[in-house]
């Protein structure tokens, strides 16, 4: 099968010989869009006599798609822009796209399985997700991209969550309570993150989160924790309170002496 990105690379390269010096490098960049849309609209010979949308339009089968996917992510290469194009609009790739999810050990063709699997619009595997994330043992990468899938579905997999947190240390915790604070409110979110702002480790990202969720009983360990913080975490402290509807006076505390103070101020 044929790698769309190169050929259009090479026609690009051919296109800027033949009218060098006849546009600036803002005009030329510009033009990029509609010169692909062009290409990728006009019949030529290395696509077998028709347009390469129609290249790819006319591969049907999903295992033919999804194993050319997972051929063209080996080493540092990386499928052809058409060629997921072709695979969005197929539904039937979907089921061999979460098989590579759920059973490719290579982190960077299972992340971009996720992401056409995702802009295809496909049902997630959001359950297999909720696991992931505690898993000590997942790529780190993995890990981030299906935490951003779920906070996009996070009303659908709430239930699915909190079922993972007994099995989950406090930095998997945070992960889950970053993804459980774009859903509806429930005890067992704040509880979490109450949890986890008394453990102290992360303060700063906590504190936001209790600002974002907006829940006002946070207010009676917030106010306190002002007291022996640091600058760094002072400030999102007082950011979280103040969103709760609170208020901090500027000159509650002297920082004169806090490191993180002076970094700060340093910097400014």
């Amino acid at each position: 099968m044929i790698d769309s990105d190169k050929l259009f690379e090479k026609h690009l390269k051919k296109w800027l010989d033949e009218h060098k010096g006849e546009y600036t490098a803002d005009e030329t960049e510009e033009m990029i869009p509609e010169l692909y849309e062009k290409w990728v609209t006009t019949p030529s010979a290395e696509t077998d006599g028709v347009t390469p949308e129609e290249y790819f339009a006319r591969v049907t089968d999903p295992g033919v798609l999804v194993d050319e996917f997972v051929r063209t992510n080996r080493g540092d290469g990386n499928p052809c822009s058409l060629l997921l194009d072709r695979i969005a609009e197929v539904p039937e790739c979907a089921p061999g796209l979460i098989k590579i999810i759920e059973e490719n050990a290579d982190p960077k063709t299972v992340i971009a399985a996720m992401d056409v699997l995702d802009e295809s619009g496909a049902e997630q595997p959001l359950g297999y997700y909720a696991g992931l994330i505690v898993d000590e043992n997942a790529d780190e990468g993995v890990v981030e991209k299906a935490a951003e899938i779920l906070k996009e579905n996070a009303g659908a997999v709430r239930d699915a969550l909190f079922a993972e947190i007994p099995k989950a240390n406090n930095a998997k915790k945070q992960i889950i309570a970053d993804i459980l604070v774009e859903t509806d409110r429930d005890d067992r979110t704040f509880e979490l993150m109450k949890e986890l702002f008394a453990a102290k480790e992360n303060v700063p990202f906590i504190a936001g989160l209790l600002g974002k969720y907006g829940d006002e009983r946070a207010a009676a360990f917030l106010y306190p924790a002002l007291d022996d913080s640091n600058y760094l975490e002072f400030m999102e402290i007082r950011n979280a309170i103040e969103q709760l509807g609170g208020v901090v006076d500027d000159t509650y505390r002297d920082f004169t002496d806090d490191p993180y103070y002076k970094a700060i101020k340093h910097l400014k």
